[in-house]
């Protein structure tokens, strides 16, 4: 991560990661008084993802209501709107139409996707086979938005290493898409390295781990019996000895925004 830090106002974005696998910005989590802030941030950015961390189950911070058809109106200049809401085990999924009033009484219009993923500081084997979905849903989501350039995703909440152990996770899967399954056990030797930098304790490294494998799994990367995925699952199960390894099956779980 860089040094890179972007203010505006009372509000503080914390660091922005770039690379061909996808453009980040880690941010801390608005408090009171910085909603009009940070919706400021997100449409300066045009960011069209933001993904929450925090283990609170209502944590929209106030810059959204969290019930469908809820408005919020933010120093008579944004307004945003919840359309729809989609609940999941692990995680709530937010539709959201933001509106900038401009002084000349133009007004842009956006859609925002806030994925509250309550449940990713939780090492368990529900959490595990979310994680793979919530990933295929943020992708989607950035092909259908990418307008021009990348579109960055605002990760925020639980702390500068829950932020960046969810960064991590998702480039190495963007990587794995891309570069397929031979890659797999390069990828997870890749996280390895980064363990004491970008996560906090070992639930959380493991927890990445089995992301990754979960992800492979359903977005059809690698299938269980071919060799990358039995060599990726022995160097996981060789990072993580001393957590419970999750048995990795396709997930049925649909796709909530397509």
């Amino acid at each position: 991560m860089s040094g890179w830090r972007h203010s505006i106002g009372t509000f503080d974005a914390m660091d922005k990661v770039t690379s061909k696998f996808g453009e980040y910005v880690i941010a801390q989590s608005p408090k009171h008084g910085q909603a009009a802030e940070f919706v400021k941030m997100l449409q300066q950015y045009e960011i069209s993802i933001v993904v929450q961390l925090t283990p609170q189950k209502d944590g929209s911070y106030g810059w959204f209501d969290s019930k469908v058809g809820g408005k919020k109106k933010l120093r008579g200049r944004y307004v945003v709107v919840t359309v729809s809401l989609s609940e999941q085990p692990t995680s709530s999924h937010y539709e959201l139409h933001l509106s900038t009033i401009l002084p000349e009484e133009k007004t842009i219009e956006r859609t925002v996707y806030a994925v509250h993923y309550h449940r990713w500081q939780e090492y368990s084997e529900e959490n595990s086979r979310c994680t793979g979905q919530i990933l295929k849903e943020i992708f989607t989501i950035l092909l259908r938005s990418k307008i021009k350039g990348n579109t960055p995703v605002l990760v925020h909440g639980g702390g500068a290493r829950t932020c960046a152990s969810f960064v991590l996770m998702s480039m190495v899967c963007r990587q794995l898409r891309q570069n397929g399954a031979n890659t797999l056990t390069a990828c997870i030797d890749l996280v390895r390295k980064y363990k004491n930098v970008v996560t906090k304790n070992n639930d959380q490294f493991a927890a990445v781990l089995q992301g990754i494998l979960q992800f492979a799994v359903d977005d059809d990367i690698v299938q269980k019996n071919s060799k990358s995925y039995q060599q990726a699952c022995k160097l996981v199960h060789e990072c993580t000895t001393t957590r419970p390894t999750y048995p990795i099956d396709k997930s049925d779980a649909s796709i909530v925004f397509l």
